[in-house]
C-alpha cells in the first residue's frame, strides 16, 4: 500500500480561522424575542401564557439587591462627606 502513495505529494493543509464575536445584547434581544413569538403562538392555539419563567425570582432579588446596596453605599458616602464638611467649617 505504501507504493502507491510513494510518488503522491501530498495536499497543502490551510488554516482556517472563524472569528468568534459574543454580543451578550444580541442574544438577549434573540431570547426576547423567541419568548415574545412563543406568547404569540400560544395565545393563537388558546394556551395559557407562561408568563413566569425559571430563575425570574433569582433574577429579581439580584437586581434589586445590587441596587439597595449601591444606594446604601453612596448614601454613606455622602453623609461621610457632609459630616468632614462641617467639621471643617467648625474649626
Amino acid at each position: 500500500m505504501a507504493i502507491f502513495n510513494f510518488f503522491k505529494t501530498p495536499k497543502i493543509r490551510q488554516y482556517h480561522h472563524e472569528y468568534i464575536y459574543y454580543d451578550p445584547a444580541k442574544e438577549k434581544r434573540e431570547e426576547r424575542l423567541k419568548r415574545v413569538r412563543e406568547e404569540i403562538e400560544n395565545e393563537k392555539e388558546g394556551k395559557p401564557n407562561q408568563v413566569l419563567r425559571k430563575g425570574v425570582f433569582h433574577d429579581m432579588r439580584k437586581t434589586n439587591k445590587t441596587s439597595v446596596e449601591g444606594r446604601n453605599i453612596k448614601l454613606m458616602l455622602l453623609v461621610g462627606v457632609v459630616a468632614l464638611l462641617v467639621f471643617w467649617y467648625m474649626r
